[in-house]
């Protein structure tokens, strides 16, 4: 009897193992399937709540596409925080250079915007006291070389003939505090010196015994330094200069600056 119960249990414990070994298989590849159910369904959560990604595409100063960062910052090497350092860095300097290309467009814009007011400032301004003379004594030569009259006196004369008119229209717009026009200047010079120049010239044949003594008589009327000239020679220009200088002011004394 023990002996066929024996037999029964040999048989029924591996038909119970077999049955408890396949239904166990079972549930082992339904909890697998269960559980990559899981993953997929935590991954779907988690791209609702956190951005897809952190790191997206950008357009460089100069218009390049600059890609995303390949690495976070958190996650890191050392190495990688080095190069993300040096990144910003250029990132800054960039844009310090944008505002710096600014600024010098700014300037740029206010030194054209100076020179443009001293050019109308230099074209509408009086000329400096030495200009305005330098454009008396040649706007006379010029006249005097254009009259007959004038062909009598050497190069060298008209040079000290001018010189002295520029000389004494000097003395007259200081003495009645006069600032003339360009036209107003032209038309004094020609109603007013050129007269005065002929004298001035005829005087200087009569003073001058020789080319040095012109010459010398002209650097005087250019410096209006007396020691230049021999104390005989001056003396003998001052005769036959100073009437020059009564008609003229005689004549200058009528003038009216136009209004």
């Amino acid at each position: 009897m023990s002996t066929k119960k024996n037999i029964v249990l040999l048989i029924a414990i591996p038909v119970i193992l077999i049955a408890l070994g396949g239904g166990g298989f079972v549930m082992y590849n339904q909890m697998q399937g269960q559980h990559a159910e899981n993953l997929k369904d935590l991954e779907k959560f988690g791209f609702t709540v956190l951005p897809s990604n952190t790191h997206t595409e950008s357009v460089g100063e100069l218009g390049a596409k600059q890609l995303p960062s390949t690495f976070h910052e958190s996650k890191a090497t050392p190495t990688q925080k080095v190069i993300k350092g040096l990144m910003d860095d250029n990132e800054q300097l960039i844009e310090e250079q944008r505002e710096l290309r600014a600024e010098i467009e700014t300037l740029k814009a206010e030194i054209a915007s100076l020179e443009n007011y001293k050019s109308l400032n230099e074209h509408f301004a009086p000329l400096s006291l030495a200009e305005e003379i330098t454009a008396v004594e040649r706007q006379l030569k010029k006249l005097l070389l254009d009259m007959p009259d004038a062909r009598r006196f050497s190069n060298l004369k008209v040079e000290a003939m001018s010189a002295a008119a520029g000389h004494e229209y000097k003395k007259f717009i200081g003495a009645k505090s006069l600032i003339l026009s360009a036209s107003e200047r032209e038309a004094l010079v020609r109603d007013y010196l050129p007269e005065f120049a002929f004298c001035v010239g005829d005087g200087i044949d009569i003073a001058a015994n020789s080319p040095r003594e012109e010459r010398l008589i002209t650097t005087f009327f250019r410096q209006q330094d007396s020691s230049i000239l021999p104390n005989n020679l001056r003396s003998d220009l001052d005769t036959v200069v100073k009437p020059c200088q009564t008609a003229l002011y005689e004549r200058l004394s009528n003038y009216d600056k136009p209004i």
